[in-house]
């Protein structure tokens, strides 16, 4: 009899460690972007492809100036949750339909019809608009779109930095344990237009789940954690999801374990805890900003594909340069141009030379604490070697002479003049040309 209890005991035990979450190591699953050109220049051949060299250059954040940070962070993170309605302009909840006006193709260049847009405008639903206004969480690392559907569209894929991986149905990726306010549903009922912290757009229902007041208590306990490892996965018998760098959880009181969010029957969310395999992975935020921390968060940054909008699980110039800054405390929005204006500092160097340029660089930025913003593009700066500003970015290309681009696709350490040494580089078009403003933290 006492052999039978055992033996009960330990299958129990043993189901139970299987059914709970865990978070662990894993990786970011090969797609297209993968084999994508990826193309070299002399800056990266010859300087190394790792951000730590740079990293006893930067000057200390103090304590007090981290939690400042940090706390400013948390206020905006958690926004969406207070919002009474979407706060959007009637201009930011039309832009998407501009497109059905314009001539749009499929990956592979065929035209995509304007009757494919007709159904996408009304599925929409936006004579719904604000009629559900209720908070909710992501579930899981998901994708924000532009309409409600999977489907890529691009412009004209033979036109010079367009066509794939330019996909305008990507918005932008999403963390896991993200506050949402959802505004209405689609039309067939299969997705939510929402807006987070940073973005707006598309989800699909089943990547959400609605808040109540006792959930939203016990997950804003202002005691967070967040990873400060790439590409981890959360899984448990049913469930599995990628985990990007820089994202949030909630450490839970009483078991010091992790919260996410699980869906019930109703669509409201309940509290998972989560524990984690490895501790090395997860830290207290905001970690330190010391030159041991930048260098192990900006590392693992470096040579990962050109991903539009977080397109498969990839990140894009200014994902980059938001993923980087979380783990430290520091809030940045989603696209560059919001980005330039998330600094405590501003240097304006739109019309100085290059050599004036280059001055200002070196004189005003500091080392993992300032971006270099042109439109369209931003980067991190890390320093100088021998009198040249050095940026890390993740960069799609440089323009060429013949009104091409030379392909990079990937996130790269440079210099400012990359490709200087070549013939076809359109010089006027180099960054240091190109660069407008300097933002520091």
């Amino acid at each position: 009899m006492k052999i039978y209890k055992i033996t009960i005991i330990v299958v129990l035990f043993s189901i139970s460690l299987f059914a709970e979450a865990i978070l662990d190591t894993g990786h970011r699953y090969r797609s297209a972007l993968d084999s994508m050109p990826k193309q070299s220049v002399r800056d990266t051949r010859e300087l190394k492809q790792d951000p730590t060299c740079f990293s006893t250059q930067i000057k200390p954040m103090s304590r007090k100036e981290q939690k400042q940070y940090d706390k400013q962070y948390n206020k905006k993170f958690f926004k969406p949750w207070f919002r009474k309605k979407m706060g959007l302009s009637s201009k930011q909840r039309n832009w998407q339909f501009t497109f059905a006006k314009q001539k749009i193709y499929t990956r592979y260049g065929k035209r995509i019809s304007k009757k494919w847009f007709k159904y996408q405008i009304k599925n929409s639903n936006f004579k719904r608009y604000q009629s559900v206004l209720k908070p909710a969480i992501t579930l899981r690392h998901t994708d924000l779109k532009v309409y409600p559907t999977k489907r890529d569209f691009y412009y004209n894929p033979k036109r010079t930095g367009e066509g794939f991986p330019f996909d305008y149905n990507q918005n932008s990726s999403i963390n896991i344990n993200t506050p949402l306010l959802v505004s209405h549903y689609s039309k067939d009922k299969r997705w939510v237009y929402i807006r987070c912290s940073y973005a707006y757009g598309w989800l699909p229902v089943s990547d959400i789940a609605f808040v109540n007041y006792k959930f939203r208590k016990r997950f804003m306990n202002n005691n967070y954690a967040i990873t400060i490892r790439d590409n981890l996965f959360i899984k448990d018998k049913k469930f599995k999801t990628i985990v990007k760098l820089g994202t949030i959880f909630p450490i839970d009181s009483k078991t010091k374990k992790y919260m996410i969010a699980s869906k019930n029957k109703k669509g409201y969310a309940k509290i998972k805890l989560l524990k984690t395999a490895k501790k090395w992975i997860i830290a207290k935020k905001p970690i330190a900003f010391t030159p041991a921390n930048v260098a192990l968060i900006s590392k693992q940054l470096v040579g990962e594909p050109y991903g539009w909008g977080g397109k498969m699980q990839a990140r894009d110039c200014s994902s980059l340069t938001k993923d980087f800054f979380a783990p430290f405390g520091i809030f940045l929005r989603r696209n560059s141009k919001q980005q330039s204006h998330d600094g405590k500092r501003v240097t304006k160097i739109r019309w100085l030379s290059a050599k004036k340029k280059k001055d200002a660089i070196l004189k005003n930025a500091k080392p993992f604490r300032s971006l270099l913003y042109v439109g369209g593009h931003v980067t991190l700066y890390l320093g100088q070697k021998k009198g040249e500003p050095i940026i890390m970015h993740n960069y799609w290309g440089s323009r060429l002479k013949n009104r091409k681009k030379r392909i990079f696709g990937r996130a790269i350490i440079s210099t400012t003049e990359i490709g200087k040494e070549r013939w076809d580089i359109k010089k006027r078009a180099m960054l240091l040309n190109t660069f407008s403003k300097i933002i520091s933290f």
